[in-house]
């Protein structure tokens, strides 16, 4: 065991390496890692309390029961509102909290999607290792919530990908067709909900098409054309075909790619270190990728 290299540690979070001291200090540095930079960054003005995009759900939420506009253009573009009907809905219901207390609630979520990409709690802190997790947790987006569905529909389920494609499309590509059944089921859900306010879905694609031709006016992001992104994504889900490549097409095909989003190449690499560790714990069994799918999504 000691033979294997700190590098290798760093990227195994879970399972084998559970009980070893030098994983559980890398889990623990991660935690203090990250810790670090909220508390640096807060005290630069990084991380504002609530932060830009918080301040959006909420405005949304409020909308929904005022009747005033959810879809518009802001007078800066990355301020307004373009995720799906459902999620304006879902906005709405917790939007009669106090803004601070909405905070809260989405930074247990995002810490609570660190431990569905990695595994384990473990693995939780040695994924804050990664570059750009202290940047999501403090700046109020919801890349590591969308890094979460990609990596459970990898792993059979698909639910939470539904509300992540409502948002940024790109987890529908990390179902795979036989979950097909639960997938329409919350898809109906959603639907659902959004009876009372039918009107937002023409808005909501009034919007879409509006802004097709000003993606560099939606903030600063990587330089490469969405359609090409597609493209590689429909080539790794289609040519590929094995569950990292499921994660990494579905974290390609998110439409607009922030710098700030790279941090959801969480996904690719938490599929891709836990299917070695399931062939690594499961020597002499099949290992099909179905196999290797339900075994790893194990928590």
């Amino acid at each position: 065991m000691f033979a294997r290299s700190p590098l290798d540690a760093l990227l195994r979070g879970a399972r084998g390496w559970r009980h070893s001291p030098m994983v559980i200090a890398l889990s623990f540095g991660g935690v203090a890692f990250v810790i670090m930079q909220l508390f640096i960054g807060a005290q630069a003005g990084i991380f504002p309390i609530p932060g830009g995009d918080e301040l959006i759900w909420d405005r949304v939420g409020d909308a929904l029961w005022t009747g005033a506009p959810v879809y518009y253009n802001a007078p800066r573009l990355i301020d307004s509102f373009v995720y799906a009907p459902p999620l304006a809905v879902a906005f709405g219901l917790v939007s009669w909290l106090p803004i601070d207390a909405q905070h809260l609630l989405f930074l247990v979520l995002r810490i609570l999607s660190l431990r569905v990409i990695a595994g384990s709690w473990i693995g939780a802190g040695i994924a804050c290792w990664f570059p750009l997790v202290a940047f999501d947790l403090g700046g109020g987006n919801f890349n590591l919530l969308v890094a979460a569905a990609i990596v459970a529909a990898v792993f059979g389920r698909p639910q939470l990908a539904v509300w992540g494609a409502l948002a940024k499309f790109g987890p529908v590509l990390a179902i795979h067709p036989r979950d097909w059944r639960p997938a329409l089921a919350v898809l109906l859900v959603a639907f659902v909900i959004t009876l009372p306010w039918l009107y937002l879905w023409p808005q909501w694609l009034d919007l879409l098409i509006a802004d097709l031709g000003n993606p560099g006016q939606l903030g600063p992001q990587v330089p490469i054309p969405w359609f090409l992104r597609l493209a590689a994504a429909g080539a790794l889900v289609l040519l590929v075909r094995a569950p990292w490549a499921r994660a990494l097409a579905a974290t390609l095909a998110i439409p607009a790619f922030y710098w700030a989003s790279l941090v959801v190449l969480l996904a690719p690499l938490a599929v891709l270190v836990r299917e070695r560790q399931t062939r690594e714990a499961l020597p002499g069994r099949a290992s099909t990728p179905l196999a290797l799918e339900g075994e790893a999504g194990r928590p």
